[in-house]
Formats: C-alpha cells, sequence, structure tokens
C-alpha cells in the first residue's frame, strides 16, 4: 500500500470519527434554550418567575435515572415546571413503558410544581388505531403513577398557580387525536383581566390559542425540525417538511408561544445542529403607559 492511499484511508477514518462524534453529541448533549416573556397583566408578584418546560422525551434518558438531565434543572431551580407531551413512546416493544420518566420525576427536587399535558402517544397508548386503546386503561394507570408523584395532569382541565397573593391560570389541552381542537369547548372562557398560560403538545394551532386569549402557550411536537439548517430551520416534523414552529419563541399579536426542541426522538434517532432542549422562561411584567 503506497503512502499516499495510506494518507486517504488515514484522512477518510478521521473524519467519519468525527462525524460519528458529532452525531452522538447532537443526540446526547443537553442544551438550556432561554428566553424571556413580557406579560402586561403579570402580577408584580410573578416578575421573574422562571418556568422549565421539558417535552418530547420519548423513554430518552440522560445518564442513569436522567441523572445529568435532573442536575441541569436543580442547578436552574426553577418556580415549576411544565411538561408537553410525548413523554413516552407508543409501542409495545418497549417494556414499562413511561418509567423513564417516572424514574426522573422520583430523582427530581420535590420542591417544584410540576404540570403535565398528554401528547399523541400518551393519548394512544398502545392503540390498534387512533381512536381504540389496545391495552385498556393503560393511560388511566400511568397518570395515577404521575399524580402519586406530585404531578397534575391537565386534561382538558385548569388549575390557578399562585405566588403570595397573586394568582395567573394555566390551563392544560390533553392531546385530541381527532384533528379538531375545539378549544372553548373542552377549555371554556378565559379571563380577560388576568394572565392566561396555556400548555398544548401541538403548536400548529397557534392562532386559535391566540383567538381563545391565550397569553403564553407552551408547545412541542416538532422536535426543533429533526435537522436545523442555518437560515432556514428544521427541515421534517409530524406535520411534514419545513414546520413554521420548528423551536423557540413565536409571535401572534398580543399571544407568545414557546416551542421546545424536545428532549428525545422517534421514530428515528436523528438531531442535526439540533440538540436535547430544555427550556427555561422567564415571566416579566411589561409595565403600562
Amino acid at each position: 500500500m503506497t503512502k499516499k492511499r495510506k494518507k486517504r484511508i488515514l484522512f477518510t477514518l478521521m473524519i467519519l470519527s468525527i462525524l460519528i462524534i458529532y452525531y452522538f453529541l447532537q443526540l446526547n448533549w443537553l442544551s438550556i434554550t432561554k428566553e424571556t416573556v413580557h406579560l402586561e397583566e403579570l402580577p408584580e408578584e410573578f416578575n421573574g418567575f422562571k418556568i422549565v418546560q421539558l417535552s418530547d422525551m420519548h423513554n430518552k434518558e440522560f445518564g442513569d435515572g436522567n441523572i445529568r438531565l435532573v442536575k441541569k434543572i436543580n442547578k436552574i431551580n426553577p418556580d415549576m415546571i411544565v411538561i408537553t407531551g410525548d413523554m413516552l413512546t407508543n409501542t409495545r416493544d418497549v417494556a414499562n413503558n413511561g418509567d423513564v420518566l417516572i424514574t426522573f420525576l422520583e430523582n427530581l427536587n420535590k420542591d417544584y410544581p410540576v404540570y403535565y399535558v398528554t401528547g399523541e402517544h400518551e393519548e394512544g397508548l398502545y392503540y390498534e388505531d387512533r381512536n381504540k386503546y389496545q391495552k385498556e386503561g393503560t393511560k388511566e394507570n400511568y397518570e395515577k403513577k404521575l399524580s402519586s408523584l406530585g404531578v397534575m395532569v391537565l386534561n382538558d382541565s385548569h388549575t390557578t398557580v399562585t405566588r403570595q397573593d397573586a394568582n395567573i391560570n394555566l390551563y392544560g389541552l390533553k392531546e385530541h387525536l381527532s384533528g379538531e381542537i375545539q378549544i372553548e369547548e373542552r377549555l371554556g372562557k378565559p379571563s380577560q383581566d388576568e394572565v392566561n398560560i396555556l400548555l398544548s403538545h401541538r403548536p400548529f394551532y397557534f392562532e386559535e390559542y391566540s383567538e381563545w386569549g391565550a397569553d403564553l402557550i407552551f408547545s412541542g411536537d416538532t422536535h426543533g425540525g429533526m435537522v436545523h439548517l442555518p437560515f432556514i430551520g428544521g427541515v421534517v416534523s409530524t406535520e411534514g417538511l419545513f414546520p413554521e414552529y420548528d423551536g423557540g419563541l413565536f409571535h401572534n399579536e398580543n399571544s407568545r408561544m414557546v416551542v421546545s426542541r424536545g428532549l428525545g426522538n422517534n421514530p428515528i434517532p436523528l438531531r442535526i445542529n439540533n440538540r436535547p432542549d430544555i427550556v427555561v422562561v422567564t415571566l416579566e411584567r411589561t409595565n403600562k403607559d
């Protein structure tokens, strides 16, 4: 073998090694996306209120018991955590499906209130088709486990988040599967004089969320477009090519929507220029003129 050929082989192996390392880093190197959201009606008591959003874990683990994820969140020390669905993967091939998230929650600091809305993988847990469960009660048992850990699952319902003597409203729109959102029929009308935060897995109904009266929406589902290209954005999602809401902060009149790029992968482990995402949103009050 000639020296020239040896150099070519060595160079090729070096490039392949770099690409393999980059690929695994993209799947496993956690990133933190920080956003500040200004809201006019935000009570002064919530100024600086810090929210961590997690989404689309799909049974992904970052260290044993998700210890790396736990450490990142504990270092952030949020005021609350919101989870926007698809934290497991709807397949009968995974034993004890959802236990990855349960273990993570058990390891997490118990001081953080956690609120959860489902994605299509929770709502269709072990389904034969999109409207029939494969195993009766599977989803319900999963939600009971979450509740036993202090997680509030918002199934087309709402709650009040209190800080000192001030309140904000938190709504949860569970994954609907049917494609028809019918948000007012499911959640009622929100207050016009208070801050209304909405958790909903799919970001593609941003206009409907805004018209309904959501001041801030947390969503996920798109996995950041899987492959993120400069000046173009995400390439592919469950809704097709070049998703409009691939990740980050979006505006629509008086509404703001934060879309997580997600933590895990489904159906294929692919993330390019699109690392697993912990979202941190800080609320700030906008002074009225």
